[in-house]
């Protein structure tokens, strides 16, 4: 008899020690409750990025209610901490400490800057803390960071992809190439690899033009193409406003050339207002805009108007779809996590991912022990002013 006693006692006494050991150990892991988890996003809200980076930040918003609606991960509801970078260093350097160190979060999506990946890397590392990060250049995932995970290929393939697509598909005779680019980080991220294919089909780019992001005047860029006779420009490292500087400065000069873009000049739908001289734009992208086909692109414009009823048009940009898939990863992620949640359960259940079907939002994407650079495919669009859309030209294509 005291020999069964003492059996269910020390049996009682496991089944306690199990269940405050699990207690604790939720407890004990950053921005986790057996309630909640905290998710941090670092985009510019106020800043002059804020055109792009807002509609990124409305979906992540959007898709994490809608999980939340329909019971969370695991029963735990998603916090999200939004955090104003204001497109600057020091603000993004002050709002990783916040999350981090006073709201103490679990994971972030973020930065919106590639330059600003360099600076939060070693920390992101050091603190271990798992990142999505919204933009993708080579340092993000070259060499493995066991904390920082990219949906796209990298900037350096974009460039690959286009830059093949215009010498062997486009099929220019007696190409007489130009370069424009402006001269941040960001513009010479992509200008390096574009000179370094170009040179692998013996083309020599006849100019370089140096053009800021912001500019609002590029007549002495195109008088300087003019003056070259170029018949071709690539247009690499700016976005969408300045796309659209240079082509209405384009067409003021007569010089009806094919100008083709890197993924951040089509980042919103503003080209198509250019009549007839959006029909000169073309540009890689890693993500459908809102209107493409899919059942994923269906069903993020299902749950998005559900949530905003009435907001169909005008179209939202591709950054919306970025921010859709941002948010669908982590969370696809913490789901095959399970219950047991912290970082490195995440880290391994995102290294599950293995051609993880997005229904059309963008290539399937896949992660590795060995490797987080999420996609490896780009498509190159052009713009139809008649239809007000971007349309593909191609299927989806990988960097080689």
């Amino acid at each position: 008899m005291n020999v069964k006693k003492v059996f269910v006692a020390a049996a009682l006494l496991g089944i306690v020690f199990l269940i405050n050991a699990s207690v604790g150990q939720a407890k004990d892991v950053r921005g986790v409750t057996d309630k909640s988890v905290k998710i941090g996003v670092i985009l510019d809200q106020t800043g002059p990025a804020a055109a792009i980076t807002v509609p990124c930040t409305q979906a992540i918003r959007t898709y994490i209610r809608y999980i939340n609606d329909n019971g969370g991960v695991h029963g735990r509801q998603l916090d999200v901490i939004v955090e104003d970078d204001r497109y600057s260093i020091p603000a993004t350097l002050a709002a990783y400490k916040k999350l981090v160190f006073r709201d103490r979060i679990f994971s972030f999506i973020g930065p919106g800057s590639g330059g600003f990946v360099n600076i939060l890397w070693r920390k992101i590392q050091q603190d271990k803390l798992p990142n999505v990060s919204v933009v993708f250049p080579d340092l993000a995932v070259n060499p493995l960071k066991r904390y920082i995970f990219t949906t796209s290929d990298t900037y350096e393939g974009q460039v690959r992809v286009l830059v093949d697509y215009i010498v062997k598909e486009y099929k220019l005779k007696n190409p007489r190439i130009a370069l424009v680019y402006p001269d941040t980080e960001t513009g010479k991220i992509d200008l390096r690899p574009a000179l370094e294919r170009l040179k692998g089909y013996n083309i020599e780019p006849v100019t370089k033009e140096v053009m800021m992001a912001g500019a609002i005047d590029a007549s002495s860029q195109v008088m300087s193409l003019k003056k070259n006779n170029v018949n071709c420009v690539i247009h690499v490292g700016l976005i969408t406003a300045s796309a659209m500087t240079f082509l209405r400065e384009m067409r003021k000069f007569g010089l009806e050339t094919p100008a083709f873009h890197s993924w951040g000049a089509m980042l919103g739908e503003e080209i198509h207002t250019l009549g007839e001289t959006a029909k000169q734009f073309y540009s890689v992208h890693a993500l459908a805009p809102w209107y493409g086909e899919g059942s994923g692109v269906k069903s993020m414009r299902g749950i998005t108007l559900k949530y905003h009823p009435g907001t169909e048009k005008p179209y939202r940009g591709t950054l919306y779809t970025h921010g859709w898939v941002l948010a669908t990863v982590l969370v696809e992620g913490m789901k095959r996590a399970g219950k047991n949640l912290d970082a490195e359960t995440l880290v391994d259940a995102l290294e599950t991912l293995k051609n993880f079907d997005t229904g059309g939002l963008c290539n399937p994407i896949t992660y590795t022990s060995a490797s987080h650079k999420g996609g490896d495919s780009w498509r190159i669009y052009r713009s139809d002013p008649v239809k007000q859309k971007y349309v593909p030209i191609t299927e989806w294509r990988k960097s080689e």
